[in-house]
């Protein structure tokens, strides 16, 4: 337990009556001088435990001192350790000893004296300077106890060495001398009384724990025994006896002192365990609830379970008036008490705990100067008995004071520093209860404010016109800011002025019809420097009071402007008859508001501009179309054009081996000529298909479109007569052009087709106009008929692939579809229409490009095979690879053939070859692979590969050949271009011949 002040006055009182009839004894009557006890060891009986305590204790100061960092510790551990030190050397240096009979015996009272000395001055330092910080490591530490065995040294040599110089210190029969009684009397006594005044401080200051009060009786105990030494200086006296024990039970004494103060540390931490369990709860009790009213009453009770207080009241801050007003309350008070009770800030504990930012205490709040409380919140607190209170600030997360927390106690209370630290640490939970409350609110209001203002969007953009807009506008903001008065106002440039154009809430004829100049009011202010502007009270600002607010009672408002692209148009405005504090999230949903208003009325406006540009967008958007699915189609056209032309080839050097046998019947080879001709019309099909597909390029020359038109007239002559079409032709004389006759003719051709199957299905005869002109940079070819025309629901088809009009079995669809692509390679365009009169009309517009005319060069001989050689067929064709066989062990070499990839690896690897024919598309390892490896492998058998290939289109095949640079055999295959590719293909130079070249 810790001492209370009158139980340490009556033990203070009792121990200087001793200490005062001890000395007086000593003193005034010789009563205790005849008594002397001649003990031979007595000096090891006292000093041993004196010795052993003081260096175990010294001990214990410094591991004190590890955690502590004091210097009350480190003062007593080493002073205690010098004085445990010299005791050893005083039981050393005594003459009683049978073993030590020649020890000089004024040696033994320089460490008797200098023990005290020592343990003194330790208890002065410890007093006086003992609550200052003195950080020191493990390893000075050591060095500390170190240089203090040595300081001990030091002292036992010096005082052997100065004891013969100065006067001595004991003459028989064994008393002190007076030399030695005012030495150690000055020096000890002023240290001692040094000790005394600042332990005399500290008992003042009523510092915890025990331990300074027993330090005090400690150094009062020392003075005592050393006092009565120095009245009655004999050898074996009471008096000697009494001050030797005096130190052991000194030292005891500090052990205790240091014993009860671990005690109370004890107490003290079981005590805030107990105060942060009952924080703990109190926390948890805060955020089970979101609710502000259930967090502002869970305050009030906790707060009485925390600082065990009598009663507890939460108070709110009203900003505007500075006045502190009840929220909420708990304990031991008449509901009456809480009830209306306000504080001005300043005033009361709670008023400076606010207005200081710190938590404020009194003891008597009923009488303490420091803390005035009003006289009529002052006789309240009387009749409910209260007398102590405790209040903290309540700060919010912005530093923003919420309001107080003050506990009431009904009897005075010293408030601890634990005390405030603990309520202190509730608050800051309180506040942050609160703040995660209000947060919670504010988020709950937003999310309510955003999902109407959602909406409103979603209105807008079916918002048929300006005026549904603006309505709907007005109708918002007076749900989500509850104003009594909304206003949408435009500003008209010409009179510039703000007119009312849209609102709610104000008196009939007002909407539409008001206006007001920008620069009377705060709206004009708004709008004319387009920002945000908030009056909470027009009496107080410096804005005027237009008629119309004033015609309305408006005493309060915010205005924001809106606009587009950094053009103000207008204002939103919402009024209010009171005063009224505006919010952030007031301003940024009117801002939102009048933003999406903007956006809406622009989009208005501009819903008539897309409406003017439609027609465009959909006639190039049809043109997009019609582009994209001639690409799909041409993509399939290029790879139905690959695979027919592996047959093709088959078929056509089938055709010419056969041909080649001198015993063919006439019959026979006049029908493989047939055939081989059928072979050249279908590669010439495929090599269409490829144009159209835009895989190849077209074999233009300088061409006469007047030529053109004439010669598909005439092959288109003997239908014109059948279906009695009458022709009639306006051909102007035009440039040449660069272009392919045959395509330019096949897109003719399928006009002529079209337009006779119209007039013959209508009418059974009809009139065919082709008209041809130019203007320097463009021809045009106009081809009408005076039939039914195209119905306007597939006009815009007409192009498509596969789309036909025709009866099942009349037609493909892609007559039209392959003319537009023809064109479109040329860099032209098609287009139709239907006659006013009666008929359709297509027009094909093509660019006049100049180029210069290249003769074309005959193609040269065959060179004939100078050796027989020896060549690799590589084709996963097994027709074709077995033909291409023939052809070659026909030119007079021998040949292997192989499927495979991996296989042809093989072979290459093991043999050597004249000539490679190899595919490039292979199912295991395709030709590409196997040509990469003879360049790294065998670069001179690269120099002897001729790809085979129906793949022209992909762009990554053409790239590779491109790269190799090595002849290419495109399907369909010819026995004279097979011929010489391997003719070529043994007369080139080596990879490695054409690298020294």
């Amino acid at each position: 337990m810790l001492w209370a002040p009158m139980e340490r006055s009556v033990l203070l009182l009792a121990t200087a009556l001793v200490a005062i009839l001890y000395e007086a004894i000593l003193l005034f009557t010789p009563l205790l001088a005849p008594y002397r006890f001649p003990i031979p060891y007595a000096v090891p009986i006292f000093d041993s435990p004196f010795a052993l305590m003081a260096i175990g204790v010294a001990y214990l100061c410094l591991e004190r001192h590890r955690l502590r960092q004091d210097a009350q510790s480190a003062v007593l551990g080493m002073t205690l350790w010098v004085a445990g030190l010299l005791a050893v050397a005083h039981i050393f240096a005594q003459p009683d000893y049978p073993g030590t009979p020649g020890v000089n015996a004024g040696v033994a009272p320089y460490f008797f004296f200098l023990s005290y000395f020592f343990v003194l001055t330790g208890l002065a330092l410890a007093a006086h300077y003992g609550d200052r910080q003195l950080p020191l490591s493990d390893g000075a530490r050591f060095k500390i106890v170190i240089g203090l065995l040595v300081l001990s040294a030091v002292i036992v040599i010096a005082v052997l060495q100065i004891r013969p110089i100065l006067p001595s210190l004991v003459m028989p029969p064994g008393r002190i001398t007076p030399f030695a009684i005012w030495v150690a009397g000055i020096a000890n006594g002023l240290v001692g009384i040094w000790a005394l005044w600042g332990g005399r401080r500290k008992l003042a200051r009523h510092e915890p724990p025990g331990s300074q009060l027993l330090m005090f009786f400690t150094a009062f105990i020392w003075l005592i025994g050393l006092i009565g030494f120095l009245l009655h200086p004999y050898r074996y006296a009471i008096s000697w006896y009494l001050a030797g024990v005096a130190r052991p039970i000194g030292v005891g004494l500090i052990f205790v002192g240091l014993l009860r103060e671990q005690v109370w540390l004890y107490r003290e931490a079981r005590a805030r365990l107990g105060d942060l369990e009952g924080l703990h709860r109190a926390g948890q009790a805060l955020v089970m609830s979101l609710d502000p009213a259930h967090i502002v009453s869970t305050i009030a009770a906790k707060a009485l379970e925390v600082s065990r207080a009598d009663a507890a009241i939460l108070f709110r801050l009203d900003a505007e008036a500075l006045i502190l007003r009840t929220v909420a309350g708990a304990g031991q008070v008449s509901p009456d008490f809480v009830v209306g009770l306000e504080v001005a800030v300043g005033r009361g504990a709670s008023g400076l705990a606010v207005a200081e930012g710190r938590p404020v205490w009194t003891s008597d709040l009923h009488d303490d100067p420091r803390v005035a409380v009003p006289d009529d919140v002052k006789q309240r607190m009387r009749r409910e008995g209260l007398r102590s209170v405790l209040a903290v600030p309540l700060l919010i997360q912005s530093g923003e004071a919420f309001g107080a927390l003050a506990v009431f106690y009904r009897s005075e209370r010293a408030f601890a520093d634990a005390d405030v630290e603990l309520l202190s640490a509730f608050g800051t939970q309180a506040s942050v209860a609160i703040e995660n409350a209000r947060s919670f609110d504010h988020l709950a209001l937003k999310a309510g404010h955003d999902a109407a203002l959602q909406d409103f969007c979603l209105r807008l953009l079916e918002a048929p016109d300006e005026a549904a807009i603006l309505r709907d506008a007005a109708s918002v903001t007076t749900a989500l800011l509850g104003a009594d008065c909304v206003g949408i106002l435009r500003h008209d440039a010409t009179a510039d002025y703000l007119r009312l154009d849209a609102g709610l809430g104000w008196k009939p004829g007002s909407v539409g019809v008001a206006t007001v100049p920008p620069t009377e009011w705060f709206a004009g202010e708004a709008f004319l420097h387009r920002r945000s502007v908030e009056v909470a009270d027009l009496g107080r600002e410096q804005f005027a009071n237009p008629p119309l607010l004033a015609a309305h009672g408006i005493r309060s408002g915010i205005a924001v402007p809106f606009g587009i692209r950094e053009q103000p148009l207008g204002v939103v405005v919402a009024c209010y008859r009171a005063p009224h504090r505006f919010s952030d999230e007031e301003s940024r949903v009117l801002t939102s508001l009048a933003h999406q208003t903007a956006l809406a009325l622009e989009k208005v406006r501009l819903y008539a501009e897309l409406q003017a540009g439609l027609a465009e967008l959909k006639e190039m958007q049809a043109q997009l179309i019609q582009a994209d699915k001639l690409t799909a189609l041409g993509t399939l056209l290029s790879g139905m054009a690959h695979e027919l032309n592996s047959p093709l080839s088959t078929i056509e050097v089938s055709i010419e081996l056969m041909k080649r046998q001198a015993s063919l019947p006439g019959p026979v080879r006049a029908r493989l000529d047939v055939v081989e001709k059928e072979c050249e019309r279908a590669s010439q099909i495929i090599r269409s298909l490829l144009v159209f597909a835009r895989r190849t390029p077209p074999e233009r020359r300088p061409v006469d479109v007047n030529d053109v038109i004439r010669a598909a007239l005439v092959l288109q002559a003997p239908e014109f007569d059948l279906n009695h079409i009458r022709v009639v032709t306006a051909l102007d004389p035009m440039p040449r052009i660069w272009a392919d006759p045959h395509q330019l003719q096949q897109v003719l051709l399928n006009l002529f087709s079209n337009a006779v199957h119209a007039m013959k299905s209508a009418l059974g005869r009809g009139v065919l106009t082709v008209r041809s002109s130019s203007d320097g940079a463009t021809v045009s070819i106009t081809v009408e008929d005076d039939g039914p025309g195209i119905p306007a629901a597939n006009l815009g088809r007409i192009f498509d692939p596969f789309f036909t009009t025709k009866a099942a079995g009349e037609g493909t669809g892609l007559g039209l579809s392959l003319s537009f692509g023809i064109v479109e390679s040329h860099g032209g365009r098609i287009s139709a229409e239907n006659i006013a009169s009666a008929g359709a009309r297509f027009t094909v517009t093509l660019p006049v490009v100049e180029r210069p005319e290249v003769a074309e060069a005959a193609p040269s001989p065959v060179a004939p095979a100078t050796r027989c050689a020896r060549v690799l067929v590589v084709d996963d064709e097994d027709q074709l690879r077995k033909l291409v066989t023939e052809v070659v062990i026909g030119l007079g070499h021998q040949v292997e053939e192989t499927p495979s990839g991996q296989d042809a690896v093989a072979r290459l690897a093991s043999h050597e070859y004249d000539v490679i024919l190899l595919d490039v598309r292979l199912p295991d390892l395709d030709g590409k692979a196997i040509w990469r490896r003879l360049l790294v492998d065998r670069p001179a058998l690269a120099a002897r590969v001729v790809f085979m290939t129906g793949d022209t289109m992909s762009a990554e095949t053409q790239a590779f050949l491109m790269e190799a640079g090595r002849p290419v055999l495109t399907k369909p295959l010819t026995i004279e271009r097979i011929q010489r590719a391997v003719n070529e293909a043994l007369t080139a130079p080596s990879v490695h011949e054409g690298a020294k070249a």
